[in-house]
């Protein structure tokens, strides 16, 4: 028998009808003839409660590296002005010069990004978006919206939080700078494609998720 870290039985010889044979530990604490690369991984990782915010970063719509983005925005551990000032490194926000740069400010009380928040949301939330980091998650985890709006309001989510910060950064090392528009236009672009890219028109449960989407920024009604 052999064990991984020290401390998991990975699996164990056995004779069955003359013959040895290696089975597998599963997470049931039973064996099995295959390998499972997910029984393994449940059995070394450190499980913990799941977080009541885990539906807005992983979701089958999603886009994995905007999520892993949105992820450390919700944790608080992207490298704001007021993380890296403990570095010896304070800045003030690049949209709107506010000295404390923190994450609720960048998301969405900034004059600038809580305009572009705006402009993508449309109508999904029903109400007009807040500036307040909290009541937006907080919106976004208990408000009571069809399949297809939750899946638009987690997916532009990920996506503003994503460009947004990209956007920054660009402001931070580079001279280029978007607009409202010009940002917003982005991000609509790729919350579009990603619709497209998931086949909706052939999926039943996915078909009017395009339309959906238009319909939250008809600006004619």
């Amino acid at each position: 028998m052999q064990k991984l870290d020290g401390n998991i039985e990975a699996f164990k010889v056995c004779e069955t009808d003359g013959r040895y044979a290696v089975l597998w530990k599963r997470k049931d604490g039973n064996y099995g003839p295959e390998f499972v690369a997910s029984e393994t991984w449940h059995q070394i990782r450190q499980s913990k409660e799941k977080v009541n915010w885990s539906k807005l970063v992983w979701f089958s719509q999603g886009i994995p590296r905007y999520a892993f983005i949105t992820w450390l925005a919700i944790r608080d551990r992207l490298s704001t002005g007021r993380r890296t000032s403990s570095w010896g490194q304070p800045q003030s926000c690049i949209f709107c010069m506010e000295p404390d740069e923190t994450r609720d400010h960048i998301y969405f009380a900034c004059p600038y990004t809580f305009m572009v928040w705006l402009k993508v949301t449309g109508n999904l939330f029903g109400l007009e978006p807040d500036p307040d980091w909290d009541i937006t998650m907080t919106r976004l985890r208990t408000g009571s919206y069809d399949r297809l709006t939750f899946i638009l309001l987690r997916l532009v989510f990920q996506v503003s939080v994503y460009l947004i910060w990209r956007e920054r950064n660009e402001r931070k090392h580079n001279t280029s700078y978007k607009s409202v528009d010009q940002l917003a236009k982005v991000i609509n672009k790729t919350v579009r494609n990603r619709i497209t890219s998931l086949k909706y028109a052939c999926n039943p449960r996915l078909r009017s998720l395009m339309i959906r989407w238009f319909e939250a920024h008809d600006t004619t009604t």
